[in-house]
């Protein structure tokens, strides 16, 4: 399968070099209507090297050494393609082949949109909510080499926001504000039947974005309500509030989140990042911490980290150290190396966790 994968990968990236010319994009275009089509990609090489250490409760036998992440992947594959109709409408498409779970080539967004005359745009198809900052900024744009636990605590164990399946819009209000809201299916990434049953789950998530953006400083809020979420098995709301400054080179991140997992499990959690650009060099410093009374996955907040750290029970918390440095080659090929140390607990059972990630990427 991972052999069909990237032979199919590899070959529309050919495909795509020959629908380049000297100048510019040649293709023919199916329907007078299409006046612009536009094709990208991302790869990204990457490297993991990361320890768990359990701490046991008091009184029972020595410490754990949990097994090794040590690895070389493919992060991200994607290939895609948009087109701009005359009329207004526009489709997108970007394809994932480096997919490890099924299925192995998945789309990582689909729409179908208009664009209206004051700028504001509706689309239907499978894409990001507007929730959570970092989340909704591009990873090619991000200057750590993965989201902090906080985020993926919403994004990636619980499954309540990142890519959903429904209806999308956002416009600007004037002065600097802007929205963005959605109305789309509550199951986490049930964007095609590909996946599974398309009845699987009829319930519905509902999805906001107010944002104001003035000179160097973004202030936004973002909030959800989700129905029957697949994973607490209860109804989830939750919402983030952020602030970015952005001066020369530098690049400060303060985000925070609050979420009902209904049954008293309450979660909050904040990350606090700051990166200096010097040239091409940038380095960055991030601190990130997660406390929720319903379950803290260390692994999954700590991504790559050797599988275990589960933990339950109030008061469950993890807190987390990175420390990275980039190098920016070009506009199209960034150097990345970071080092993360985090450490859960649930004030009996303890998990340390550390190591180094690398990663090369190349935009196109």
């Amino acid at each position: 399968m991972n052999y069909i994968k990237y032979t199919i990968f590899s070959s529309l990236i050919f495909i795509g070099s020959l629908l380049i010319a000297d100048d510019g994009l040649a293709f023919k275009a199916k329907g007078k209507e299409t006046i612009e089509v536009r094709f990208n990609g991302r790869m990204q090489a990457q490297y993991d090297g990361l320890s768990m250490h359990q701490s046991l409760e008091a009184g029972l036998p020595s410490d754990i050494d949990l097994n090794r992440t040590n690895h070389f992947y493919f992060r991200r594959l994607f290939f895609g393609a948009k087109a701009k109709l005359s009329n207004g409408i526009y489709a997108e498409s970007v394809f994932d082949f480096a997919g490890d779970e099924s299925p192995e080539i998945a789309f990582d967004k689909a729409i179908i949109g208009y664009k209206f005359a004051d700028g504001t745009t509706g689309a239907i198809g499978f894409q990001k909510v507007p929730f959570g900052f970092e989340e909704t900024t591009s990873s090619s744009k991000l200057q750590t080499i993965e989201r902090s636990a906080a985020n993926r605590f919403f994004a990636d164990d619980i499954d309540f926001s990142s890519r959903h399946m429904g209806l999308h819009a956002k416009g600007k209000l004037g002065n600097g504000v802007s929205y963005a809201v959605a109305v789309v299916n509550s199951a986490q990434g049930e964007g095609s039947r590909l996946g599974g049953a398309s009845n699987s789950s009829n319930d519905l998530a509902s999805f906001y974005r107010l944002q104001y953006k003035q000179d160097n400083v973004t202030f936004g809020i973002d909030g959800g309500n989700q129905a029957e979420n697949l994973v607490t098995g209860t109804d989830v709301s939750a919402y983030t509030t952020y602030v970015n400054y952005k001066a020369g080179g530098m690049d400060l991140l303060w985000e925070y989140f609050n979420g009902n997992l209904g049954a008293g499990n309450d979660t909050e959690g904040v990350s606090l990042r700051a990166s200096m650009r010097n040239g091409k060099w940038e380095p960055v410093i991030r601190y990130s911490s997660v406390e929720s009374d319903w379950a803290i996955d260390s692994d999954e907040l700590i991504r790559r980290a050797p599988n275990g750290g589960g933990l339950g029970g109030q008061g469950s918390e993890l807190d987390s150290k990175y420390i990275g440095l980039n190098y920016y080659y070009s506009k199209a090929v960034t150097f990345m190396a970071g080092y993360e140390d985090a450490e859960s607990t649930n004030g009996i059972d303890t998990f340390t966790m550390d190591g180094l990630r690398a990663r090369v990427q190349v935009l196109w």
